[in-house]
């Protein structure tokens, strides 16, 4: 879909004043972002300044995320290669408190609109890096994507505006995630730190084995 580009100051404050209206549905929030990044993406001189100020304020974040967005914790998600919409989605519901984790709670609302903006954009336009494959579990794990999964995150797990790239991903935190989604569909105890409520993610993930996940997850991390 083509959206209308927006000039520079008063473009900018009407997406702003659309993100903050308390009754805006999720897709037009998702659009209002996405006319925000393409402000700085199709102006060449504001994307080589966002991408600079994105990697020095990933600083901040390279102790978990990595200097490039290939985290360097195994339950800590790879960023390089996300959808910048995508990125901007979710550093501002962990501002909002609308995603649950100290760390990034704390930091997200100290990040200006600016900060979150170049993040997104550095992050993506970052390499991300496969982990090898065990090919006999990533054949089965590739059965169940296609039938479960690819009808949102994409043929290839790229993601897109509204869902996470799940190619390249850390094993150990796609994994995880999983697992909790699960949990949250069987109504089991979880504590408060990191809890993430998706339906559609937690009705798909319900009915998944513990054999379905170690094979799916083998399959995407083995992805580029």
């Amino acid at each position: 879909m083509v959206y209308r580009k927006l000039t520079k100051g008063l473009g900018l404050l009407i997406v702003l004043g659309m993100l903050a209206s308390p009754s805006i549905a999720v897709e037009d929030e998702v659009k209002g972002l996405m006319l925000i990044i393409e402000q700085q993406l199709d102006d060449p001189g504001a994307r080589q300044q966002a991408m600079q100020a994105g990697r020095n304020r990933a600083l901040l974040c390279s102790y978990c995320h990595g200097n490039d967005g290939n985290s360097v914790k195994p339950d800590v998600p790879n960023l390089a290669g996300q959808n910048p919409v995508y990125l901007l989605d979710q550093i501002g519901k962990f501002a909002r408190g609308e995603r649950k984790n100290f760390v990034m709670n704390s930091l997200a609302k100290n990040f200006t609109l600016d900060d979150k903006v170049n993040l997104a954009i550095y992050y993506a336009d970052q390499t991300v890096q496969p982990r090898p494959q065990n090919k006999s579990l990533a054949a089965r794990g590739q059965r169940i994507y296609t039938q479960r999964c690819m009808s949102c995150h994409g043929e290839q797990g790229h993601g897109s505006a509204e869902y996470a790239r799940l190619a390249g991903q850390r094993p150990e935190y796609l994994h995880l995630t999983l697992e909790r989604f699960r949990a949250n569909e069987r109504g089991e105890q979880q504590d408060g730190e990191d809890v993430r409520r998706s339906p559609i993610m937690e009705s798909i993930a319900g009915r998944l084995s513990d054999e379905n996940i170690e094979v799916v997850v083998a399959y995407l991390a083995g992805l580029e």
